[in-house]
């Protein structure tokens, strides 16, 4: 009685701290304070937070991206758990079968993985044709997953005893004998759209060698099919003897600590769930646009013409235009830089597994170009993406060397 009425109280207490406004605009701040330091304008996070309203949008939209984030890394263990849910009174009644399941279906995944790489090497060093290597691969991987189910299950001795003692077998069906193969091999395909996007985030150093990424590509693969897989193993062996409270609290620090494992072998993970939330949010804008301003709150002068296309027309008087990326605007202010911060902040998200240091150059970059953002008052930069034809550019050519010939040209400007 005492222990359930703790248990309560525990509940109880955990929900208020994590409903509260403090744990919410504590999160919110972080994130923000993440966001800022990434690219080291931390310059402006005191004007950002005093700008309350959007407290609750932010968090919200964090949660949003943690989510679908998750979804995304984690797929195969929600499968999995839907395959274990779908019978799990009859799974029950078996010593050890939630294991079973999970192990199947992690080496499937794993296997899966080495099969899609060994056909790649296949077609790219032997130039054995595509079709050929797809076809075999279409026939590896099912005939795989049915005879790892029949050894690690179907045919496993004590789960035969087991199943023999039953009123009605259900291991030894026939239908069971073709959909379980077929059922355990789900998770392993849908791998393959985190295997995707985290592929689209990796670099490899130009003239490296080949065999040495494949190898680094392998770990990698193999490193998140074994994370994203690892929490419905860990919560299925658990759902037996827990609750459904229990189960989601489960979740609730397996998740977590998955991603943070993550970031720890993949480094970008962090920034692209911050600029993801940011993002969604509105904060953040990384489209290219154009801006003007009066001339009476920002003289032109102030703005290099190559970096920031800086121009003027004849029949708008008092007001100059701009190219550029708004990168954080939150109440009165606007972070807007120069278009190259584009380019600098998609190199930072991508991971250069063959030479480690070379991330740490990346995000350097990124802070390089983001000092070189200009803080603007909201009333004091509008967007204008509407053409106008006949610019006039304060600035036809970029400059690299101070000569003689280019200060006479600065003269007769």
């Amino acid at each position: 009685m005492n222990n359930s009425f703790l248990k309560l109280i525990n509940k109880k207490v955990i929900f208020t701290i994590i409903t509260s406004s403090a744990f919410i605009s504590a999160c919110t701040f972080t994130v923000i304070w993440l966001y800022l330091s990434n690219i080291e304008r931390l310059d402006i996070l005191y004007d950002a937070i005093s700008f309350t309203s959007a407290i609750g949008i932010i968090f919200g939209f964090t949660l949003v991206s943690l989510l679908a984030f998750s979804l995304l890394i984690f797929i195969s263990s929600f499968i999995l758990y839907l395959i274990y849910s779908a019978n799990e009174k009859e799974y029950a009644g078996y010593n050890g079968m939630a294991m079973s399941l999970s192990t199947t279906c992690c080496i499937n995944s794993i296997a899966l993985c080495l099969v899609l790489i060994g056909g790649f090497c296949l077609n790219y060093f032997l130039k054995i044709n595509g079709y050929v290597v797809f076809v075999i691969s279409l026939i590896a991987m099912p005939g795989f997953s049915f005879w790892i189910t029949r050894k690690n299950i179907l045919r496993k001795s004590t789960y035969l005893i087991e199943d023999n003692q039953r009123s009605a077998p259900f291991l030894q069906t026939r239908i069971m004998k073709i959909s379980l193969p077929l059922l355990l091999i789900i998770p392993a395909f849908v791998q393959i759209f985190p295997i995707l996007f985290i592929t689209r985030q990796l670099d490899f150093v130009n003239g490296g060698s080949e065999p040495m990424q494949v190898l680094l590509f392998t770990f990698m693969t193999i490193a998140l099919i074994t994370l994203g897989i690892f929490p419905g193993m860990i919560i299925i062996n658990e759902k037996k003897n827990k609750g459904l409270i229990q189960v989601i609290a489960y979740t609730l620090i397996i998740i977590p600590v998955g991603i943070l494992i993550l970031s720890l072998v993949f480094r970008p993970t962090p920034n692209m769930i911050l600029n993801m939330t940011m993002n969604l949010s509105g904060i953040s804008d990384w489209r290219t646009h154009q801006y003007y301003i009066k001339t009476t709150t920002h003289p032109h002068a102030m703005f290099d013409g190559a970096l920031w296309n800086t121009r003027y027309h004849n029949d708008i008087p008092d007001r100059f235009f701009i190219t550029g990326v708004n990168i954080f605007s939150l109440g009165d202010i606007r972070l807007i830089c120069p278009t190259a911060i584009t380019h600098a902040r998609s190199f930072s998200l991508k991971f250069v597994a063959d030479r480690l240091d070379e991330y740490d150059a990346r995000l350097n970059d990124l802070k390089n170009t983001a000092m070189k953002c200009i803080v603007f008052n909201k009333e004091d930069i509008h967007t204008w993406d509407s053409p106008i034809s006949e610019p006039i550019f304060y600035q036809k050519v970029k400059l690299s060397h101070d000569t003689g010939l280019i200060q006479l040209l600065h003269l007769l400007k």
